[in-house]
């Protein structure tokens, strides 16, 4: 069965290298769900979608801090100034600054939570380090699963779908990085 996948509008991007470096790992995850198959990549899945989601979720923030006369859709202009002075670098943080600011509240109420759960698992690239996980094994062959690696495609296209359809930038510079080819499920 061929490869299902999603292509998606990266239009919510400001930073040109930041929307070429998102579809340079989105060629690199596409490359690894079609050779699941041969090999075990359920782990470097997961790590590549939290990279994904964590750049491209720091571009609402960057819009916020950088692109003053434009805006971020659904975002208040006091929410957006409070924005701009934030040091805002960390995964963590990322998620904590987008929830307290409400920016993918649209997503559903558990959105924030599924994130910093991918989040958890990302950081599990450190070999030593548990997961801080409910229930999560010790063991990285029982940690990343087929279930586990087809949760984050799906948290991926759903995020990513969000961003491109209701915090895109505004329509005179949109277009500005190219559409983005993403997995929708290990077969």
């Amino acid at each position: 069965m061929p490869l299902q996948f999603e292509r998606v509008e990266t239009d919510f991007v400001a930073c040109f290298k930041v929307g070429d470096n998102l579809r340079y790992n989105a060629t690199n995850l596409f490359d690894l769900v079609e050779a699941h198959g041969e090999a075990s990549f359920e782990k470097l899945i997961v790590l590549q979608v939290a990279s994904l989601l964590e750049a491209a979720l720091a571009q609402i923030i960057y819009r916020a801090q950088h692109n003053v006369r434009e805006g971020v859709p659904n975002m208040s202009e006091k929410d957006r100034r409070e924005i701009e002075d934030k040091k805002v670098d960390k995964f963590n943080s990322i998620i904590d600054v987008l929830r307290k600011y409400k920016v993918l509240d649209d997503l559903g109420d558990e959105i924030y939570e599924e994130l910093h759960k991918l989040r958890k698992f990302r950081n599990k690239v450190h070999i030593q380090e548990d997961v801080k996980v409910d229930g999560a094994s010790r063991d990285e062959a029982d940690i990343f699963t087929i279930e586990l690696a087809n949760w984050s495609l799906g948290l991926n296209i759903k995020v990513f779908r969000f961003l491109s359809e209701d915090l895109p930038r505004p329509i005179g510079i949109r277009k500005y990085t190219k559409p983005i080819k993403l997995p929708v499920s290990l077969a």
